[in-house]
C-alpha cells in the first residue's frame, strides 16, 4: 500500500534491540537510525503522516531511542529502565503492521 510493506517496515523502521537483559551501544545507535530514517520518511509522505498509527509509532520509537540514550550516559544500562518503551514501541509498531496488512 502506497510503496510500503509490512517487511519493510520491520526492516527499516523497527529497532534491532534484542531483550539481551542490558543496553549497549549498539541498541542505542540502531534505535538512533531508525527513528531518524523513520521520521524523515513520515515527514515526506503526505498519506502517511496523516495515519495517526504512524504518528504514534514516531513518537514511540523517538521515545525509545531518548530513554536509552539517557540510561546509557547514565551508565543504567539494565534492560529494565528500557522495558515500559519497548512495549510501548512494540504495540505501536504492530498497530502500523496491522494498517499495512489491511486488517
Amino acid at each position: 500500500m502506497f510503496g510500503l510493506t509490512i517487511d519493510e517496515f520491520g526492516k527499516l523502521y523497527f529497532p534491532k534491540y534484542r531483550e539481551t537483559g542490558v543496553i549497549t551501544h549498539a541498541d542505542v545507535k540502531d534505535a538512533k537510525r531508525c527513528s531518524d530514517e523513520f521520521h524523515d520518511f513520515l515527514v515526506n509522505s503526505v498519506f502517511y503522516s496523516s495515519v495517526i498509527c504512524f504518528r504514534v509509532y514516531d513518537k514511540e520509537l523517538f521515545g525509545f531511542y531518548k530513554q536509552a540514550e539517557r540510561c546509557l550516559k547514565s551508565g543504567k544500562t539494565d534492560a529494565s529502565n528500557i522495558e515500559v518503551e519497548w512495549r510501548l514501541l512494540a504495540g505501536s509498531g504492530l498497530t502500523c503492521c496491522r494498517f499495512l496488512s489491511g486488517n
